[in-house]
């Protein structure tokens, strides 16, 4: 999460960049209940919210997405969104017989949000933070369900045996 000076001088650049383009905003500062009360009732025009997406996107795509938030109060579908296409696609990324269909369904999602433009990315972490511990290894047999390459990040290990 950003200190509040951080996310400050991020909203001056873009209000200053609307401004070039004729267009005047208006910030409101908010404490932590009057943002969640407002957020929580739609009563805003653009919201800060930085999410915290995993690596192997699930059914908390609908919550995003879904046509069930445009007028669900406390949804996350902040902006309203209610596209058929998208949550076709997240029906096929849920239903997916495979690492190759889940995957053409998340581009194909993808592909779907970024058309629509419906939220303004202000930044990414510049450094991918991984551990190692030369006492893991992977298991000489891997459940059942971790053996979809590029389905879910390798997480079984265990420890070596000295």
């Amino acid at each position: 999460m950003r200190n509040a000076s951080e996310m400050q001088q991020i909203v001056d650049i873009y209000i200053e960049a609307l401004r070039n383009l004729g267009i005047r905003a208006r910030v409101t500062m908010l404490d932590s209940a009057q943002f969640v009360q407002r957020t929580n009732n739609y009563q805003f025009d653009m919201a800060w919210y930085e999410r915290a997406l995993s690596l192997s996107p699930g059914n908390e795509q609908m919550l995003y997405w879904g046509h069930d938030g445009v007028t669900q109060p406390g949804s996350r579908n902040w902006m309203g969104m209610n596209s058929p296409a998208a949550e076709a696609m997240i029906e096929e990324m849920l239903n997916a017989d495979g690492p190759e269909d889940f995957n053409a369904a998340v581009r194909a999602l993808d592909r779907v949000l970024t058309a629509g433009r419906y939220v303004i990315p202000v930044s990414y972490p510049p450094i991918s933070r991984l551990a190692h511990s030369s006492n893991l290894l992977y298991p000489d047999q891997k459940p059942l369900y971790g053996d979809w390459p590029g389905f879910m990040p390798e997480t079984w290990w265990q420890e070596k045996q000295e």
